[in-house]
């Protein structure tokens, strides 16, 4: 008799090789802070714990950039957990565990695999499984998360994904119906989409949101289609509909790991925010912003017993705040879209003057606060107020990120530098492979930041030949690499 491991969830092909910069402590600690609720209190010796943690690459760059705190990654695919715990050794990760296990027996918990945690990340998880996979996620908060601890959740939310939601039907249908590889159905049901779309379907015509949405898939990777589209348990979710399964655990939405979205008036007008204000609860609120937003994406922070923070608090956590410049300075600025279009002039303008000062290294944001105050002839009482916000939005392009203090990277280097030596190593695999690009990690760890920053094709190969010893690079190839604790 086969006794089927994967309760409805694609797991004959390895999830993508993802990082998820709103999983670290120190991002959601900083979100919370934005929205006015105090952090988890864990500290040195917090513990962090990673639910569906695919190849663990998220957990292996917090455990080398924290050596302080307890990492524990949790993913049911055996190969997946496999593969983390190669890299983990490889790095001399001590502090970090990879478990194979089902959400079922780790909400029983029978054995005390796990202990009482700070923090429990999900990412996409909740919504790419069952009804009974959620429950035991949610009764598995509940008995291990503390009380102030911090649940992180990003999931497919509506009403942001209703006018798509028959792309993922078809696909999914044709992974279900095929025999074979789920990959090989979702390239057939792929090719069927394009081609609807490419003799202008009905459904498509008619549907902007749904044509482009799979428009997007012509370049898409087998991993990518089967684990964001093909699992038996996908639901896109209403944020109430989550906010009332979490309140069975005695969760509360504290607020977004997306810096941004904690400024309403950079997500909505006047009038949508008086709107948004105007329901009944905190949960419909939120919903009825996602209907005036139409975000396909949620990334929620909720909290077991939230603490609100007074002003004053509030203050001296922003303040202590550093921050670190990702690019090259006088790099080009990307361009920033929020939902109500462009940033507003008095947020923009402060932009190049932020990164002027990060450019001499990180800053803390009482820092620029007081050095702008003396350099900005103009500035006044709500100039801190933008400054803020201006912020946020240089994190959410990645040309900002929150820093950790200086005594915690230089405990995390040699971490940091042993596992994307490993990376490296296992990523680039030979010169004769066809497919070097694709096996190349999306990003390297920092001590710096405390998780993955983004780093192009050839600083990872330069760095790779440099740590082989096939090329001595000169101080200033690979500076931007060091200025950031990868190296």
């Amino acid at each position: 008799m086969t006794t089927d491991w994967t309760r409805g969830y694609a797991s004959d092909i390895d999830y993508t090789r993802g990082w998820y910069r709103e999983l670290s402590p120190l991002w959601l600690d900083t979100a919370l802070a934005l929205a006015g609720v105090a952090p988890p209190q864990g500290g040195d010796g917090a513990v962090w714990l990673e639910l569906g943690c695919g190849h663990g690459l998220s957990a292996l760059a917090l455990a080398a950039a924290r050596p302080d705190m307890t990492v524990i990654a949790v993913d049911f695919n055996p190969t997946h957990i496999h593969g983390a715990q190669r890299l983990a050794r490889a790095a001399g990760l001590a502090n970090i565990r990879l478990m194979e296990a089902d959400f079922a027996d780790l909400a029983e918990d029978a054995a005390g695999l796990l202990p009482p945690v700070d923090y429990v990340a999900l990412h996409g998880v909740y919504t790419w499984v069952g009804e009974e996979s959620r429950g035991h996620i949610a009764r598995l908060i509940s008995r291990r998360l503390k009380p102030g601890g911090a649940a992180y959740l990003s999931y497919n939310c509506l009403p942001g994904w209703a006018a798509a939601m028959p792309v993922q039907y078809l696909l999914n249908a044709y992974g279900q119906a095929l025999p074979g590889p789920k990959a090989a159905a979702g390239d057939q049901a792929r090719d069927l989409l394009l081609h609807l779309l490419n003799q202008a379907a009905g459904y498509f015509s008619g549907n902007a949101a749904a044509s482009a949405r799979a428009d997007r898939l012509r370049g898409a990777t087998a991993p990518y289609l089967v684990h964001e589209y093909m699992h038996s348990g996908w639901r896109p979710a209403y944020h109430a509909q989550v906010a009332e399964d979490l309140a069975a655990a005695k969760l509360s939405y504290a607020g977004s790991a997306a810096w941004v979205e904690n400024f309403p008036d950079l997500m909505m007008t006047w009038s949508q925010q008086e709107m948004a204000a105007s329901a009944p609860t905190r949960a419909l609120a939120e919903t009825v912003k996602d209907y005036i937003t139409n975000q396909p994406l949620r990334r929620d922070i909720f909290v077991r017993g939230p603490l609100t923070l007074d002003a004053r608090q509030r203050v001296a956590r922003l303040g202590a705040l550093r921050l670190v410049a990702l690019g090259e300075p006088g790099a080009a600025l990307p361009e920033f879209t929020l939902p109500l279009g462009a940033p507003d002039p008095e947020i923009s303008r402060l932009f190049h003057p932020v990164l002027a000062l990060l450019a001499g290294g990180p800053a803390t944001l009482a820092d620029l606060v007081e050095h702008l105050a003396r350099t900005l002839a103009d500035w006044g009482p709500d100039s801190a107020g933008h400054l803020l916000r201006a912020i946020a939005i240089l994190v959410a392009g990645d040309v900002l990120a929150p820093c950790l203090a200086d005594a915690q990277i230089q405990a995390a280097l040699p971490g940091v530098r042993r596992l994307n030596q490993a990376l490296l190593a296992d990523s680039l695999v030979t010169a004769a492979s066809p497919d070097t690009d694709t096996r190349l990690p999306e990003r390297l760890a920092s001590a710096v930041t405390g998780g993955g920053i983004l780093a192009s094709v050839e600083e990872m190969r330069a760095l790779a030949a440099h740590w082989a010893g096939e090329v001595v690079m000169p101080t200033d190839a690979l500076s931007r690499l060091a200025r950031l604790g990868v190296v």
